[in-house]
C-alpha cells in the first residue's frame, strides 16, 4: 500500500468550472458603482456650467446699476431667474456672495454663486446629503458711463 496520496487535480475545462460566475458576481457591483460615479460626475459638470453662466449674467446685471442695493438686488434676481430657467434644483435656493462691488466707472463686480445640490438628484435616488457647488465671475463697469442716476 502506498501511504502517499496525491492531491486531486482537475485538468482542463473542469478546473475552470464556476470561476466565470465568481468573476461576474464580483465584477458587476464594481461596474454599477463606476457607472453611477460617471453619471454623477457628468451631472456635477452640467451644474457647474449652469452656475458659471448664472454668475456671469448676475455680474453683468450688477455692473449696470449705479447704487449698491440695486446692484445686489439685480444680481440676485438674475441668478435666481437663470437657475430657475435652467431647472437647477438648489436646496434653499442659490446664494450670491459679493467679493468686490466697485460701481464707479472702470470698477469691477466680483461675485460667487453657491448652490447646494441634493446627492439624490445626482446619482442614486434616496442618497442623503448635499453637494456644495459654486462658480465665480467678474464684470467690469463701463468706463464711459455717466455718473448721474438713471431714470
Amino acid at each position: 500500500m502506498n501511504d502517499q496520496t496525491q492531491p486531486y487535480r482537475l485538468v482542463g475545462e473542469t478546473a475552470e468550472r464556476g470561476s466565470s460566475m465568481v468573476e461576474l458576481t464580483l465584477f458587476t457591483p464594481i461596474m454599477v458603482a463606476l457607472l453611477f460615479f460617471v453619471i454623477a460626475a457628468g451631472r456635477v459638470g452640467t451644474i457647474q456650467s449652469k452656475l458659471t453662466a448664472a454668475a456671469s449674467g448676475a455680474a453683468r446685471a450688477a455692473a449696470q446699476h449705479q447704487s449698491i442695493p440695486t446692484a445686489q438686488a439685480a444680481a440676485t434676481m438674475t441668478a435666481e431667474a437663470s437657475l430657475r430657467h435652467s431647472d437647477l434644483g438648489c436646496a434653499n435656493g442659490p446664494k450670491v456672495y459679493f467679493q468686490e462691488l466697485n460701481l464707479s466707472p472702470g470698477g469691477k463686480v466680483m461675485l460667487r454663486i453657491s448652490c447646494a445640490v441634493r446627492l439624490s438628484d445626482l446619482a442614486l435616488p434616496g442618497l442623503p446629503g448635499n453637494l456644495e457647488v459654486s462658480a465665480a465671475s467678474v464684470s467690469v463697469v463701463d468706463r464711459y458711463r455717466s455718473e448721474s442716476a438713471s431714470p
